[in-house]
């Protein structure tokens, strides 16, 4: 099917089907999407006036590049990494309903974000592959998806990219990360992830995908064991930016 023909497609079924806000509970003016434009535009995007290496947003208007003093003090093992948008109002709110409400037909919407700032921060053209960062099989089991892997195949059919799922797999249970600073996020990832298809990622540049990044220490490793790998280049890309 053609955009286009898409797009109509996406409008009939939306004048049969009205398709309900979940930010503000008005019917939604977005053809095939379930966030209104009001709430969407409520949504406090990351365009500029971030670190160079890890998208830490700068606080007070910086418009020119920097490395932030993390980042400086202990260079992250993925090449860059970059945040849609604060993890704060709608977005927080939709993040927690596709996250554990089982709301999968957000995914379209929360793409959407994903895609944008793909191609709003990285020369998308230059991935090779899409890989999500995993879940462990028993949290997988208890909440029945893996959230990042269903944004990461959503955003590899849009880029035509081929998504590795089974790339890295997670082989050690960790514990919450909520209440734990930087240093001790890092030391409570390590070894938490492994390559179970090192060819799969070898010599190719690899884009990470996952919803929330706080502290980046779940990507940092990731990136660190697909480098270990053989991947020539990591890149992630998230949601939001807690």
């Amino acid at each position: 099917m053609t955009v286009r023909g898409s797009a109509l497609a996406a409008r009939v079924a939306d004048w049969f089907y009205p398709r309900v806000c979940p930010g503000c509970g008005a019917l939604s003016d977005r053809p095939g999407r379930h966030l209104c434009w009001e709430c969407r535009r409520r949504i406090e995007l990351y365009e500029e006036g971030v670190c160079e290496r890890c998208g830490l947003h700068a606080e007070g208007g910086v418009a020119h590049g920097f490395v932030c003093g993390a980042c400086r003090a202990a260079p992250p093992s993925f090449d860059r990494a970059r945040s849609a948008g604060r993890f704060a109002g709608v977005l927080r709110e939709q993040i927690h309903l596709f996250k554990y409400g089982h709301a999968l037909w957000l995914t379209r919407d929360l793409a959407d974000l994903l895609e944008g700032c793909l191609r709003a921060h990285f020369a998308f053209d230059e991935v090779d592959a899409v890989a999500p960062v995993p879940l462990y099989p028993a949290r997988r089991r208890e909440r029945s998806y893996n959230q990042a892997a269903v944004l990461a195949r959503e955003l590899a059919g849009r880029i035509g990219r081929r998504c590795e799922t089974a790339a890295l797999i997670r082989i050690r249970h960790t514990a919450t990360q909520t209440a734990l600073d930087a240093p001790r996020r890092r030391a409570n990832m390590r070894g938490a992830f492994e390559a179970a298809r090192p060819e799969r990622v070898r010599h190719r540049r690899i884009l990470l995908v996952d919803d929330v990044m706080t502290t980046g220490a779940t990507l940092n490793e990731c990136a660190r064991v697909l480098k270990k790998a053989g991947a020539y280049t990591v890149w992630a890309v998230t949601l939001a930016r807690g």
